[in-house]
């Protein structure tokens, strides 16, 4: 978030959001709690892989899938009601919900076209101050290096009292998970970061700077929070989340707590679960000669089995003649 007024500081105390990918389109659902040294407009910049649908979205959203991980938490009998649920999980808290957004999404390839452009947006916005990139400048370039084109702009005001901005809807095509840590980097404070990942199949590996939510037990020892929705769970917290999944979905939960200066790359998963299967190939040439040797086992098997009987019986006393 990029203030209007250079003198006003802004910070973001919170991200929340929800990702949905099924490895080659994204739906990303954003909300961020931000807070100024006094109120003003201040510029959203997110960067996106590939060119967005825009739509509104609902807290509820938020609130469907907490309620998912509470009602599993207790059906597991990791906790025996919804209270001790509540205390013992992960936990998204909101705040009031503030100002209209004015959302408008570009497609760049310079950062100083950018620049320019964003100064003819706050204008036509009735926004006269001209804003300045100033230490987000290196941030956009690194973007635009990586093949980043697509932006979007969102205009909103912020005041000295912590809030909610509310959450819309990203809807994109790419072959990875992704989310936007970086272009947050130039912002002062500490952030705390909550996403909640549905994804085909679970995650694995290290996703620094990331750790993986847990359900903390009242008696002690945790597990984390993995657990399998159906397309209707996934409907329920968005009927565009349940159109992209087949039949399901799993659902982990990252979390992030430091200084926003720390987030030096962005949450990219290029692929899922990377157990390998096990499975046994044979080569289609050497059947004919498997089906031979088959044949040739075989025919020695009954060639000796005769033998044998041959044997035995000959061996047998004969009876001697009355």
């Amino acid at each position: 978030m990029i203030p209007i007024e250079p003198d006003v500081s802004v910070y973001e105390p919170g991200q929340k959001a929800i990702l949905a990918w099924n490895g080659n389109e994204e739906i990303m659902i954003l909300s961020t709690d931000v807070t100024s040294s006094q109120e003003t407009l201040v510029l959203e910049i997110l960067p996106l892989p590939s060119k967005p649908t825009v739509e509104a979205a609902s807290f509820q959203s938020f609130e469907e899938i907490q309620s998912q991980i509470w009602s599993e938490s207790i059906w597991m009998g990791y906790y025996g009601s919804d209270n001790q649920a509540r205390s013992g999980s992960v936990e998204v808290i909101f705040h009031d919900e503030i100002g209209a957004h004015n959302i408008t999404v570009v497609k760049a390839s310079d950062t100083s076209e950018l620049g320019g452009w964003m100064t003819s947006f706050l204008e036509n916005s009735g926004a006269n101050d001209t804003v300045s990139l100033g230490s987000f400048e290196s941030v956009i370039e690194d973007y635009m290096n990586r093949g980043f084109r697509y932006y979007v702009l969102d205009l909103i005001t912020v005041s000295p009292e912590e809030e909610s901005v509310d959450p819309i809807l990203y809807r994109f095509n790419s072959d990875f998970l992704y989310y936007p840590l970086v272009i947050t980097s130039p912002v002062s404070g500490d952030t705390e970061i909550t996403l909640f990942v549905l994804t085909e199949d679970k995650l694995v590996g290290d996703h620094s700077p990331f750790q993986k939510a847990v359900y903390n037990f009242a008696l002690g020892g945790s597990k984390p929070i993995e657990l399998v929705l159906s397309k209707g769970d996934l409907s329920k917290i968005d009927l565009r989340i349940g159109e992209i999944f087949q039949y399901k979905a799993w659902l982990e939960v990252l979390k992030y707590d430091g200084k926003a200066s720390w987030l030096s790359k962005d949450l990219m998963i290029s692929g899922v679960d990377q157990t390998p299967e096990t499975t046994t190939n044979i080569d289609v040439s050497f059947l004919p000669i498997l089906v031979v040797l088959s044949i040739l086992v075989g025919a020695v098997s009954t060639l000796a089995g005769v033998v044998v009987t041959l044997l035995v019986t000959s061996s047998k006393p004969r009876k001697e003649s009355q």
